[in-house]
């Protein structure tokens, strides 16, 4: 059955934010980021990129690479933290970098270069910052979430292009030689402009699910299947789902897409400074788990699970009799995002809010539901291996830590057992701030390859990258390398093999 979305229907959900106050450019925590940062090297991760494009190769400083190793791991984050003198006032509004960590011949080598979106490019035009964004307060209406969109989360590669992805707008086109900004991805003539979410998955026969949030007349989530080809594009609304807010992630599993909304809902009114002050946090909602039928692209179970909040899901699979159990890494409360995302660009690392852990949600077909605790400690940057996407699987690759430490919580790469919450981690010396670590394929069998991810080494004043065993992560880096440059910390990444 073919999905339509009206054209009328998409255009209304394109509003896509809701009203924001005309507020003049705030100075921003600039000062106070620089005093900051000369009391503390670390804050570096948070720094603005030192250039709008960098390359160099990768200097080994341990190990070998593998000669199997082949292609690019593609990374995206938040890297122009400051402009015209002023520095964002949310981590993540900073404007995209788009970065392309190659492997070729034993050999590791780094491009990176700032996204110019159309809403950078406005800004440059008119010599200051005008825009609002996630976090931080802009001057300029707003005609569509296309105009706040600075393509800085994650990377996708599908059906021949390379895009820059962002949570509430459109697709952005990149040049994989020049890295250079394109065009934003209309995937039908109707969608234009409609958000396209930045945790798309692709199931091994190269279907493409996503989702998208928009807030007007009403907030609204959606639903897209594209084909391998990305030629036949389907998507469709979901209706009556009650007070949403915004919808980061979602699983697939084999017959179904399910999508947790968090009670960190759009409240209503207008006149907010940004589109993160328009949320407010109402635990009496629960948490909602909405099943959708990946063939009509329509609701079919609902399920009640308790209040938390989450950015990320692993993976999920679904048992003979009905019952889906998927990944996520929850916090009790969106503190972590409200509070400490805002405080360390003003030059504040000790993380206080209470971080995500990981665990498991259980959804009966008779409508019981369930939240386990998965491993101990804290958990984030959720990844599997993707042969495995909506199937069941015995492999979780993840960051973690005691929630204790000063500073970044995240200390370890770790391989979990969805079951069993088996642990398999190697622990980061003080020094160094991991990132996210994907997941590299070398065998057939699932978790038989790599597990590769950047790190910021706060003593060289440098970036580097870490490649593991997957198998055998304890055992620490096979290889590591650094760069003669740091750079900021990003958010997501995605390896494209040659």
């Amino acid at each position: 059955m073919k999905a339509e979305l009206p054209r009328r229907a998409a255009l209304r959900a394109l509003a896509g934010l809701p009203a924001l106050m005309a507020v003049g450019a705030a100075a921003g925590p600039r000062e106070d980021f620089a005093a900051a940062i000369a009391r503390d090297p670390r804050l570096i991760a948070f720094a603005t990129a030192r250039a709008e494009s960098l390359a160099a190769p990768l200097e080994t400083v341990s190990g070998r690479l593998p000669a199997g190793l082949a292609g690019v791991l593609w990374r995206n984050g938040p890297a122009e933290h400051e402009r015209f003198g002023r520095r964002y006032t949310h981590w993540f509004d900073g404007d995209g970098m788009v970065q392309a960590f190659a492997f070729e011949d034993g050999r590791a080598t780094h491009r990176a270069r700032i996204l110019d979106t159309p809403k950078r490019r406005r800004e440059t035009r008119a010599g200051k910052r005008i825009l609002p964004g996630f976090g931080t307060p802009g001057p300029a209406a707003l005609r569509g979430p296309d105009d706040m969109n600075v393509a800085n989360t994650a990377m996708l590669a599908h059906a021949g292009r390379l895009m820059a992805l962002w949570e509430g707008g459109s697709a952005l086109a990149v040049d994989p030689d020049t890295l250079a900004a394109g065009e934003f991805v209309a995937w039908r003539p109707d969608l234009a402009g409609v958000p396209f979410s930045a945790h798309p998955k692709v199931e091994p026969d190269g279907t493409l699910w996503n989702i998208g949030f928009a807030t007007r007349p009403r907030p609204v989530l959606l639903v897209y299947r594209i084909d391998r080809g990305g030629r036949r594009v389907e998507a469709a609304l979901l209706p009556d789902l009650g007070p949403l807010g915004m919808a980061h992630d979602f699983v697939v599993t084999a017959r179904h897409l399910v999508v947790l909304l968090t009670p960190f809902v759009i409240d209503g009114a207008s006149g907010h400074a940004t589109f993160l002050d328009a949320h407010s946090w109402r635990p009496g909602l629960g948490t909602r788990a909405v099943v959708v039928d990946k063939n009509t692209l329509k609701p079919v179970r609902r399920h009640e699970l308790p209040p938390g909040f989450h950015f990320h899901h692993g993976n999920g699979w679904e048992e003979p009799d009905g019952t889906i159990r998927l990944d996520l890494c929850q916090a009790p409360d969106p503190g972590f995002v409200t509070g400490d995302f805002r405080a360390v660009m003003r030059g504040a690392r000790d993380f206080p809010s209470a971080h995500p852990r990981y665990r498991v949600a259980v959804l009966h077909p008779d409508g019981r539901a369930a939240i386990e605790d998965g491993a101990p400690g804290v958990a984030e940057f959720p990844r599997i291996d993707e042969r495995y996407t909506g199937r069941r699987h015995r492999r979780l690759f993840t960051l973690t830590g005691d929630g204790a430490a000063a500073g970044w919580p995240l200390r370890a790469a770790a391989r979990l057992d969805p079951e069993a919450g088996a642990v398999d981690a190697w622990t980061y010396p003080r020094h160094q701030i991991p990132e996210e670590h994907v997941f590299v394929a070398r065998g057939p069998d699932e978790g038989e390859g790599w597990l590769i991810g950047p790190y910021i080494d706060t003593r060289r004043q440098a970036a580097g990258l870490n490649l593991f065993e997957a198998g055998r992560i304890a055992d620490g880096p096979l290889w590591q390398g650094i760069l003669p440059y740091p750079l900021p910390m990003a958010l997501h990444g995605m390896f494209a093999a040659s």
